[in-house]
């Protein structure tokens, strides 16, 4: 809403009147205001603009302020420049100075009775009400001087009445009030610790006091015919001083005659007077906080403070925190803005006469602000016109975008033109998009719909794959009636700005969607894939990738065809062929999971069917106390996922017999140094093709199997073991012909560990030191019990983990505003990754009935008397008065309550509804992340 600024000839009877609108401004004219200083205007009028004969001296302006009033203004100067006259006025409060008081005493009195003492002893009569809310007692004179000159000036030499009582002038109009204090104190709290441009910091600690010795007067009863010594204390400190931080000076006050007394009047300078806290100014240039994507936020909450208001600033250099007001504002009454603000908690800022004051003023105004910043503002009204826009610029250094939208935040804005280096373009769901039309830099026109005209070929041109070292980019052509995708070749060295693309005269086409003829007429359609080209049906992996679930490998051919199925489960239900089905042979690839397939008749079984794999019941993490070295705790960490599993000790021991013949149970041996064809990792796997290195392959197994844990941990290769073995690479031997699941339950040490050998490892030659191996590993771990799980907390998520929010006290991502962080935040790259339990205990809650805030919330009660909770999460999979293990799992992590994306909210409590902040503690203080 733009507010008009009102001309009057004469101050109207009645305040609420309405003058000439003025509108035709050269630039936005502007407000400041400063605590016990100066109130006034200024505006630059354009030349040729309707009212341009009626500004003139003496004449009154009405203009609307920060606190949701319209105030008047006298027209101190009118002068012309190129383009404009340039107006400076004063509010008409001034007015009042043009009234003398030959003498006002007051011997004792409060504020209101010595401003009604002043307004008595006036010379003239004026329509001006003196008002006070100051209870104070204080003694008071103002002679031959003007009544603000008494009130705020320099009251001939002597105190200004605003000094002695501590107080500050408020001007409404024609009322002036000498109040205790102007704004309020709402416990405002704001982080200036980023850079921010806009945001100038001033701090002078020079003048610090944190440590008094006072002196105080001669006691009452004191004999004066001997020599006195006034009472003293030494010292009174303000809290959290150091001797490395400390700054001591004395402080003399004679009216104190005991040491309570003297002791009290000095907790009051650093109560009220804050003589142990630095001189600091902040001067915030709202505008460019405001232009700004990424300060939103900021601009929000300090667009909120009034005059007078009191901020608390964390200074982060010094690590404390300094109460600061708003003492001065510059603001744009047609906008209802700020330009700027001064944050400061140096309140003597009283001038020593109105005349300089008003000088003062005229000069900080007539110094116009930087063109960029009125540019910015101008361009909101002349793009939006009266209606109301908005200008962002983004970042506020060397913008990279310029953003035009309905709405002053551009959270909550829904119609936003976007500009930039690379085009132009529109969203009406918000600048996160979609931009449904665009016009980029090279002269391209995306839209969503084209209303007139008629397309005689489409060519959708992709960018060039910079990872093909042929230099080889796609492209996808509909012309004649088909779709296809065709390969070119680039023929000339790697330029850019000036590309020499032709068509690869073989292999051009890859494939695509065609039209199919027989018998002289088109008869269908069809999907064509040329030789040497893989063909494939794919599905997103949620991460920007897909994987494929069908696919024609590049080496298939019309007289050999060959097809491959990938997925986990992608056979659960009911799988129908209708009709004769002849099958040669059948490559099972992938997870099978039905109960029966028959080809021929013939029960199709991998290699005699049970175990499918891919999960295991975990390690706790615990250790028993005999195994002590670094090697024995990899080998355990085999045994113990091995028997959470199922396995039978001896088929236990014989994983751990053959991982030392592969790598000595090291998930880090490279065999190959990276190199392809080689193994890696506690079973060393090998790509048998040689095109990757065995890490390579590895991951990609794990990518196929869903591990998400690290690849380089014994708990990743475990599982993977567990879901690769049943999965392809267990086949059953004439020697050996057990089945996988089979294997797990065998009790003899050496049929177990031969028979890894030949069916997992399939090696040239035999291993019958393996056996050995084996056994030994047995005979040290058979008799050991393996932890419950007690012995400290563990991780509620598997690695890697990153915490994205700390404990402590931050700024909400929701709201903005401050608040404290009661837990720390998990994540580990999968967002919906299993949680938990941190430790044994039982489950006190489970479900969304907490808080709104938490969403899913899970809370466990342990032997220690500590709680742990884990929020938001997508499913729980306890219920309350449940008994739960170290390490089991209790849900998955989600995105449910108030949150902006998918984490694990982990906290550790002493009471399960804690009472106060004091009551959470840091999880990092049990688990190390």
């Amino acid at each position: 809403m733009i507010r008009k600024i009102y001309l009057y000839d004469k101050m109207p009877e009645k305040l609420e009147e309405n003058g000439t609108p003025i509108i035709d401004w050269k630039d936005l004219p502007e407000i400041t205001r400063s605590l016990n200083n100066s109130f006034s205007f200024y505006g630059n009028y354009l030349l040729n603009g309707n009212n341009v004969k009626k500004i003139k001296k003496e004449k009154y302006l009405k203009a609307y302020t920060e606190n949701g009033t319209y105030q008047y203004f006298r027209i101190k100067s009118v002068k012309k420049n190129l383009s404009g006259i340039s107006i400076t006025a004063l509010h008409i409060g001034y007015e009042a100075n043009r009234n003398f008081i030959p003498e006002a005493n007051v011997a004792n009195g409060n504020g209101k009775q010595i401003m009604n003492a002043l307004k008595s002893n006036l010379v003239l009569d004026q329509p001006f009400l003196y008002e006070s809310d100051v209870a104070s007692y204080h003694q008071f004179t103002a002679k031959q001087v003007n009544p603000i000159d008494a009130i705020i000036g320099s009251n001939n030499g002597n105190q200004n009445l605003a000094s002695v009582c501590d107080a500050e002038l408020d001007m409404d109009n024609y009322t002036l009030t000498l109040k205790e204090r102007i704004g309020e104190d709402n416990g405002f709290r704001i982080d200036f610790g980023k850079n921010l441009a806009s945001i100038e910091e001033t701090v002078d600690d020079s003048a610090v006091v944190n440590r008094l010795f006072l002196v105080g007067g001669v006691p009452e009863d004191t004999d004066y015919n001997v020599e006195q010594t006034p009472v003293t204390f030494g010292y009174l400190s303000v809290s959290g001083i150091t001797e490395e931080n400390v700054q001591i000076a004395k402080r003399e006050n004679s009216e104190c005659k005991t040491v309570d007394e003297l002791k009290k009047w000095g907790q009051t300078l650093f109560d009220n007077d804050r003589i142990h806290e630095p001189k600091v100014t902040h001067e915030v240039d709202m505008v460019v906080l405001e232009n700004t994507l990424e300060y939103q936020n900021t601009y929000q909450k300090i667009a909120s403070l009034r005059l007078g208001d009191t901020a608390y600033i964390s200074l982060k250099n010094l690590d404390i925190q300094v109460q600061e007001r708003m003492i001065e504002y510059t603001w744009y009454p047609t906008l209802s803005k700020y330009k700027s603000i001064v944050l400061g908690n140096d309140l003597e800022m009283y001038t020593s006469s109105i005349e300089t004051q008003v000088n003062s003023v005229k000069k900080k105004l007539e110094t116009r602000s930087d063109e960029l910043i009125n540019a910015v503002n101008n361009a909101t009204q002349w793009i939006t016109g009266n209606k109301g826009g908005y200008v962002l610029l983004d970042p506020k250094d060397a913008p990279r975008r310029i953003l035009i939208m309905d709405k002053p935040n551009a959270a909550d804005a829904k119609k936003v033109w976007q500009w930039n280096v690379d085009g132009l373009g529109y969203s009406s769901t918000g600048i996160d998009g979609r931009y449904g039309l665009a016009m980029t830099r090279d002269g391209a026109i995306v839209a969503d719909r084209i209303t007139t005209g008629i397309l005689s070929s489409i060519l959708f041109q992709g960018n060039v794959i910079k990872s093909i070292g042929d230099g080889s980019y796609y492209q996808s052509v509909m012309s004649n009636g088909k779709f296809m995708i065709e390969q070119y070749k680039k023929t000339t060295s790697v330029d850019y700005s000036n590309q020499n693309w032709e068509q690869t005269v073989h292999g051009a086409e890859i494939g695509g969607f065609v039209g199919t003829y027989g018998g002289g007429k088109a008869n269908g359609s069809a999907i064509l894939n040329f030789p040497g080209y893989i063909f494939s049906i794919n599905q997103s992996n949620n991460s920007g990738g897909s994987v494929p679930v069908f696919q024609v490998p590049e080496d298939s051919t019309t007289d050999k065809p060959k097809y491959n199925l990938f997925g986990s489960g992608m056979f659960k239900g009911d799988i129908k062929i209708k009709g004769s089905l002849e099958v040669d042979s059948l490559k099972v690839n992938g997870r099978v999971d039905v109960k029966e397939l028959y080809v021929n008749g013939t029960k199709i079984d991998t290699n005699g069917g049970g175990n499918t794999g891919g999960g295991d019941n975990g390690w706790n993490g615990q250790y028993p106390p005999e195994v002590t070295t670094d090697r024995d705790k990899r080998y355990w960490q085999i045994w113990a996922m091995a028997i959470g599993a199922g396995f039978s000790k001896q088929a236990a021991a014989a994983l751990l017999g053959n991982a030392q013949g592969e790598s000595d149970a090291n998930p880090t041996a490279d065999e190959g140094g990276g190199r392809p064809g080689f193994g890696y990792g506690v079973w060393q796997w090998t790509d048998s093709s040689g095109a990757s290195s065995g890490r390579v392959y590895m991951i990609n197994l794990m990518t196929r199997a869903g591990v998400t844990d690290n690849p380089d941990t014994i708990t990743a290769q475990f599982k993977l073991l567990m879901w690769h073995a049943p999965n392809g690479q267990w086949i059953a031997t004439s020697s050996y012909p057990y089945s996988w699941s089979q294997f797990t339950t065998l009790t003899d040490i050496n049929t177990a560990t031969q028979a890894f050998v030949a069916n997992f490892e399939r090696p040239l030659d035999g291993h019958p030191e393996r056996s050995t191996w084996a056994q030994e590993w047995y005979d040290k771990f058979v008799n050991l019990e393996i932890p419950s799980g007690g012995g400290g907390y563990i991780a509620p998520i598997s690695s890697p983990i990153t915490v994205t929010s700390e404990m402590g006290w931050r700024t909400s991502p929701i709201t903005g505003a401050q608040e404290f962080h009661n837990a720390i935040d998990l994540v580990n790259g999968n967002p919906t990754t299993p949680i938990l339990a941190s430790g044994d205990g039982q489950v006190v809650q489970a479900g969304s009935n907490y808080y709104d805030w938490y969403g899913n919330y899970t809370v466990i009660k342990h032997a220690d008397g500590l709680y742990t909770g884990y929020a938001h999460q997508s499913r729980i999979d306890v219920s309350v008065g449940q008994n739960v293990k170290k390490g089991q799992q209790i849900g998955l992590m989600g995105a449910t309550g108030p949150v902006t994306g998918p984490h694990l909210h982990f906290q550790f409590m002493d009471e399960y509804w804690p009472s106060s902040n004091a009551h959470f503690k840091n999880p990092r203080d049990y688990i190390n992340f």
